[in-house]
């Protein structure tokens, strides 16, 4: 096994596929199933775990103590590594910029800003209009003076090693749907930030020669942008698999449900949230998964997914971002 194949065990098990009746009988089709990422591992859950699985095992292996990543104040991606980091009893400092203006009077102290306080994570404070890179570096010089071993992760955990994470989920996916129904889902639905997690299910996909079409809804970058980047890493990780396949316009990428921005709360999410809840008893995040949801009901209604395919919605996690919200989604 080379270097870049361990990874730790972060997740414990494969997280479950399970069958969505109501929202499904709600469209009267497709069969809409979700991939239940949210629930794996410790720190509350989400997609970042399988990306740190091999991150963290590389700074392991390189015999460093402690993991610098960018972030903000409601980042999934922070709070989660501050819990890997816990866990594991590594150092953890997260640089933190207003990437996401205050939303109401408890922003600061709710959400993944509590859970992450709980947890003692140490947190170094920028300016917004401050280089994340150069801050990181910054911060490890101060570690490497402290007699410390930094590891600097990639913004989301999206580099190679991130990305492969999400070609075992792709793996998980396969393997569970033909368990429980027999085949391999037409459509796979999933929320695009930072790009590693997407450009793990087409890669793995594709090099598994599976025919199912990967949808990205784009929640940070305009859709060009987006494009390349999960293509560029989605070629990484078919060049580390060995495969003769090269991605040059497969991946589908939707920046419609963006709305105002990056953090920003938009109405059809608002909408989607409340009925995904209401339907199905489960919590989307108002940043990521909502805006995905309300992407996929729209293609539903619009017949662009049409009732006799089968979709797999990937849920990423990121529930704490609901509190943190509260404002914007309760209902009076």
């Amino acid at each position: 096994m080379t270097l870049i194949n361990k990874k730790l065990n972060l997740i414990n098990k494969a997280t479950p596929v399970e069958f969505l009746p109501r929202l499904t009988e709600y469209f009267g089709g497709p069969d809409i199933y979700i991939k239940r990422d949210d629930e794996g591992g410790r720190g509350e859950g989400g997609n970042k775990l399988r990306k740190y699985e091999r991150i963290i095992a590389d700074a392991i292996n390189s015999g460093c103590d402690t993991l610098i990543l960018a972030g903000h104040y409601q980042s999934n991606a922070a709070r989660l590594l501050v819990s890997s980091a816990c866990r594991l009893g590594l150092k953890s400092i997260v640089v933190c910029k207003e990437m996401v203006s205050k939303q109401n009077v408890a922003f600061d102290k709710n959400g993944n800003a509590l859970l992450m306080n709980l947890m003692g994570a140490e947190m170094e404070s920028i300016e917004s209009d401050d280089d994340y890179q150069e801050a990181m570096s910054n911060v490890a010089e101060k570690v490497i003076k402290k007699g410390g071993k930094p590891y600097i992760i990639p913004f989301g955990g999206s580099n190679l090693l991130g990305t492969l994470g999400y070609v075992d989920c792709s793996e998980e996916i396969i393997a569970q749907m033909n368990d429980m129904v027999g085949k391999t889902p037409d459509y796979i639905i999933v929320t695009s930030g930072t790009g590693g997690t997407q450009a793990g299910l087409v890669a793995g996909l594709l090099h598994k020669n599976i025919d199912t079409s990967v949808i990205g809804f784009s929640i940070l970058h305009k859709q060009q942008q987006a494009k390349e980047i999960v293509t560029e890493l989605a070629n990484r990780a078919l060049k580390h698999l060995n495969s003769d396949k090269v991605i040059s316009d497969q991946v589908i990428i939707d920046d419609s449900y963006l709305g105002q921005g990056y953090g920003i709360v938009s109405d059809e999410c608002i909408k989607a949230s409340r009925l995904f809840a209401r339907l199905e008893g489960m919590f989307l995040c108002p940043v990521y998964t909502a805006k995905t949801m309300a992407g996929l009901i729209d293609y539903v209604k619009a017949g662009k997914i049409t009732k006799d395919k089968t979709v797999v919605f990937v849920h990423t996690g990121g529930t704490p971002l609901v509190y943190a919200y509260y404002d914007k989604l309760y209902e009076e």
